[in-house]
């Protein structure tokens, strides 16, 4: 502070019977401000400390985590005793500011000029930041060994029929044969927000330990660890199909969603290449299109017809058979298609993608759910998916060629709004 080394130290320095009383009462002033700013400086390192410990960044590596609870918004906004307690803290916090300038200005004496706020932000704390609170495993923010790609989806989704589906049901609602035999149901996976509220590291702290007094048991001795990942994998991948149900033919400008960054794959085409869906980011936008034959020959025909404007547009098309065709009807499917036509992980990617089939108008809740027999998707190069188009459900849309066209011209013209989506969920 400029005033203790303009002032009040050049008075300590020159003690004489002259000064003795300035001096005494610079050294008073002095002392105080130098308790103010220990405590200050303690604050701070105590703020930091409880951030570096209790919110971790979003990719930082934790093993384990050492605390049984964290503090959670997404998991505990929204109920009503939660908010109420949550703003009564800020109002009390607001009140300890309230108090420490109305103290300092009416010369409060210094007990109640620091005794009353402080009392206000410990209870400000101890009203608003338990309700926050949630529990917390030595796995929550462990880091995903596994990629969130179509081959850890689909095995997941097997494992998950195996295993899980008596007491979750075949779409993950809670509604298994098994569901009305326990006290408190499964929970409903696909249509509450669960992996939004939860860590990937809960949900493989579970499958791992099980959930007491829940009737969900260890499954450590059953699946190895890559495989819990894997279920985690299919578990996020159903939660962002069912929130696909809102995408439809047009792009919402400008607007790419986090939570509906695609899966991952692989592929070999029949024409001989090969690679990835991401190697295609910061490049081109991909049509990804899962056909059925023979029923999608005049669709496949069009998109033939189309493929040059399509790569003007900076497009690549990939075909993906819903079905395991044999060499006769690949020969068929791909004689006239100047596109690639996926045959190796062609089932990964059906397996996976049609977890985003649901739409609004045909949301497809019960029973082991339909896939629809041809399914168009739009993937912006920047990584995220962005529309789609499913005949069945949609009606007219990108049989409309100018319609597609205009879809594309809206992603070439978007600059870069987010980072690619990450290759694991959090």
């Amino acid at each position: 502070m400029p005033r203790a080394r303009a002032t009040w130290l050049p008075l300590l320095s020159q003690i004489s019977p002259q000064n003795t009383d300035k001096a005494l009462a610079a050294g008073q002033r002095l002392r105080k401000w130098v308790s103010f700013e220990f405590v200050l400086a303690l604050g701070i390192v105590l703020l930091a400390t409880i951030v570096a410990n209790t919110v971790p960044a979003k990719h930082a590596i934790i093993q384990n985590w050492p605390y049984t609870f964290r503090f959670s918004l997404a998991a505990t906004w929204g109920e009503e005793s939660v908010m109420l307690r949550a703003w009564a803290g800020i109002a009390l916090l607001l009140l300890a500011g309230g108090a420490l300038a109305y103290g300092r200005a009416r010369h409060w004496d210094k007990k109640r000029r620091i005794g009353l706020p402080a009392l206000a932000a410990v209870l400000a704390l101890a009203v608003g930041l338990p309700p926050l609170a949630i529990d917390a495993y030595p796995e929550t923010y462990r880091k995903t060994p596994v990629p969130f790609d179509t081959i850890s989806i689909a095995n997941g989704s097997t494992l998950f029929a195996e295993n899980c589906v008596a007491c979750h049901g075949l779409q993950g609602k809670g509604n298994g044969v098994l569901a009305k035999t326990f006290a408190k149901p499964p929970v409903d996976m696909l249509t509450e927000p669960h992996t939004a509220k939860h860590t990937a590291g809960d949900f493989f702290h579970w499958l791992t330990f099980g959930i007491p007094d829940t009737g969900m048991p260890v499954f450590a001795d059953k699946l190895s660890e890559e495989e819990r990942w894997d279920v985690v994998n299919f578990l996020h991948a159903m939660s962002r199909g069912y929130q696909a149900r809102l995408m439809s033919p047009r792009v919402v400008p400008d607007q790419p969603q986090p939570s509906l960054g695609p899966p991952n794959f692989s592929y070999t085409a029949h024409d001989g290449s090969s690679g990835t869906l991401k190697d295609f980011r910061g490049q081109k936008n991909v049509l990804l299109v899962m056909f059925s034959w023979p029923a999608s020959r005049e669709r496949m025909e069009q998109l033939s017809a189309l493929n040059a404007q399509l790569n003007t547009a900076n497009t690549v098309l990939l075909a993906v058979p819903e079905d395991d065709p044999d060499s006769q009807e690949i020969a068929q499917m791909t004689a006239q298609v100047p596109f690639p036509v996926i045959t190796q992980g062609a089932a990964e990617i059906v397996r996976s993608y049609t977890l985003f089939r649901r739409t609004l108008n045909k949301p497809d809740l019960l029973g082991e759910g339909s896939l629809p027999p041809h399914l168009e998707f739009l993937v912006d190069r920047f990584g995220y998916l962005r529309a789609r188009w499913i005949p069945e459900a949609d009606g007219p849309g990108w049989d409309n060629t100018g319609m597609l066209l205009q879809q594309l011209a809206q992603l070439n013209r978007e600059k870069e709004i987010l980072p690619p989506p990450g290759d694991h969920v959090h």
